[in-house]
């Protein structure tokens, strides 16, 4: 791979018959790195793709490199959220985790100046990732933290195509770690550097995603290195579970 462009592109990655795809823009002597993961949108009345890459339009409010990730899960089948879950003997978040390590390197980016940023499932993934690569920090706005406490119906969508054959119950027994955040946490014995920005006005958020996941940090195995988390909370009854609007999302990347 050779970065000489400092113009938006496309990278393809195609991987053992899985491709994957990451919109780059490069700003050579920045000092920071943001990584954009896209929420629900992969397939609706008036389908956009995949490739997805939400908030593409931000590019320009940035001074810093900004990647946005594509999440081949939604190659599978018909799905708006993907999760990055993959297939049963392959984890999707695990391999983007990969490549932008290799990224990184070539561009000589420190993982402690990355930002990996998303809401709702972006946010999920955004966690994952941060805990992949080491260093960096997770800015996450409203995610879901076990997918088993989510609406069902998108959930299961993607079960049925990620892990064929396996119930609910089969697949939360089977791949734990790749479904409930601190199981994940737990299982690489790392929890990366979190801002968790909550709505505290979105009940149904706070009561199966923020507090189980506050209460579960609290069971990590102790051997767990665990790095500064912080919990931000906001009231906003309207906006529920809707990420905050752009100004103020792109002020609180600034910080």
């Amino acid at each position: 791979m050779d970065f000489q462009t400092t113009e938006p592109f496309i990278l393809k990655v195609d991987w053992d018959k899985v491709t994957y795809e990451f919109l780059i823009r490069i700003k050579p002597d920045a000092d920071n790195t943001i990584v954009f993961g896209s929420g629900a949108g992969g397939f609706q009345e008036q389908p956009i793709g995949p490739p997805i890459f939400h908030r593409h339009s931000w590019m320009d409010e940035f001074e810093d490199t900004v990647i946005y990730y594509n999440d081949p899960t939604l190659y599978l089948g018909k799905l708006s959220l993907g999760w990055g879950q993959g297939e049963l003997n392959r984890f999707y978040l695990q391999d983007i985790a990969n490549i932008l390590e290799i990224v990184f390197t070539k561009l000589k980016i420190d993982s402690k100046n990355v930002l990996f940023y998303g809401s709702s499932g972006g946010g999920f993934m955004s966690l994952i990732l941060a805990g992949f690569v080491k260093g960096s920090t997770a800015f996450i706005n409203n995610p879901q933290t076990n997918l088993i406490k989510w609406i069902p119906v998108p959930v299961n969508l993607v079960f049925d195509l990620s892990y064929p054959g396996l119930s609910r119950e089969e697949v939360e027994e089977k791949f734990g770690e790749r479904i409930n955040v601190v199981k994940f946490f737990n299982h690489i014995k790392y929890v990366p550097n979190i801002y968790f920005l909550q709505n505290f006005a979105c009940e149904f958020d706070v009561q199966n995603h923020l507090l189980p996941f506050i209460s579960e940090l609290g069971q990590l195995d102790k051997d767990t290195e665990v790095n500064q988390i912080i919990i931000d909370l906001y009231f906003d009854k309207k906006a529920g579970h809707a990420a905050v609007g752009k100004s103020e999302t792109i002020e609180y990347i600034k910080k």
